[in-house]
């Protein structure tokens, strides 16, 4: 993965990297279906949120949003600044969002369903917490955010038939609870392998213009913005070195959910993310895959390993060999080469 969390940014550091080409004219783009209605919404990501009375951290405060409140999201606006990194702005009702600051998302309740055997389930509301028994009274052990995957076991009512998924920790072997309206099982579909009968296929990745481009027989089918591992300021003035390493890979293993987790809990780079979705590993820890911790593509953010939009995460898991089953907690095999300049 392996990213940073996002409320380990500082706010002053956050400013200085936003305001970099963020000012100027924008372009609006009209949100689809009635005016209205919100195209989705953002969960905040940080303690604080500035919403602008325009698209640059130079208008005027508005309004301040707390962290992992839930913003209806009405249009995309996007920067005309040369060498924006990140140009993509939220519109709210009533101002404007750096879209870095939001994890875009739906709520999508699903109806309860029976599960014959392991599930891949991925999380539809903005986030649930989970339980170590299927009853709210006992103790909230994670709480699991929109596009995260986990392995659904089987489906249990507690005493008042309210339904519960009971999950596996694939990082722990141990199992815990979440309310079953929160996930949706995957459908195979989702899984099946996107231009199987192409052989000659190769990933790309950029870090300086922080992109990734798929290509079959060398021409580009597929791309995408990410972001790769960076350097970090750590205490005393030192500097950890998390770039993600150039070379030449391939891909030899793939899981559809993983909880990735490192360090002390207390340490400013540690991390502790349950059902990372879409991961595809190409230089033993390293992999490409899903982020929900942070939206700001176009600038290095990870601990080595090459963050995508769930959206991109899931074709290039479908895309890339070895092939991977609905029903495969782990796809192993030699696979796709991956280059990274």
């Amino acid at each position: 993965m392996k990213g940073l969390m996002p409320t380990r940014i500082s706010r002053r550091e956050f400013l200085r990297l936003a305001s970099i080409g963020l000012i100027g004219s924008a372009t609006k783009l009209n949100p689809t279906g009635d005016p209205d209605k919100p195209i989705f919404y953002g969960r905040a990501l940080f303690v604080y949120v500035t919403v602008y009375s325009r698209p640059s951290v130079f208008g005027r405060t508005v309004r301040l949003i707390g962290y992992q409140a839930i913003e209806p999201i009405y249009a995309k606006t996007q920067s005309r600044e040369s060498g924006t990194q990140n140009p993509t702005w939220y519109q709210t009702s009533d101002g404007y969002i750096h879209s870095s600051n939001v994890q875009p998302v739906q709520d999508q309740p699903n109806r309860p369903v029976d599960v014959a055997a392991p599930h891949p389930g991925q999380v539809t509301i903005p986030f649930v917490d989970v339980y170590t028994q299927p009853q709210l009274s006992s103790h909230v052990l994670y709480r699991l955010y929109y596009s995260s995957i986990h392995w659904v076991q089987r489906l249990v009512r507690d005493s008042s038939g309210q339904a519960w998924y009971e999950l596996w920790d694939d990082r722990f072997n141990s199992t815990y609870y979440a309310p079953a309206r929160a996930l949706r099982l995957i459908p195979a579909s989702e899984f099946a392998p996107i231009a199987p009968d192409i052989a000659d296929k190769r990933i790309e990745i950029d870090t300086t213009a922080q992109a990734l481009t798929a290509l079959e027989n060398g021409r580009p089918v597929y791309s995408a913005r990410i972001s790769s591992g960076g350097k970090f300021a750590g205490p005393g003035g030192t500097v950890k070195d998390f770039r993600t390493p150039l070379g030449n890979y391939v891909i030899d293993r793939k899981r559809p959910s993983r909880h990735m987790a490192a360090g002390d809990g207390a340490a400013d780079d540690a991390y502790d993310l349950p059902g990372v979705p879409w991961v595809c590993y190409f230089n033993g820890g390293i992999a490409i895959h899903g982020t929900y911790w942070h939206n700001d593509y176009g600038r290095p953010w990870s601990h080595g390993c090459i963050n995508a939009a769930p959206l991109d995460a899931r074709w290039l898991y479908r895309w890339t060999l070895p092939s991977a089953s609905v029903d495969q907690p782990l796809a192993t095999g030699p696979g796709t080469p991956v280059v990274v300049v």
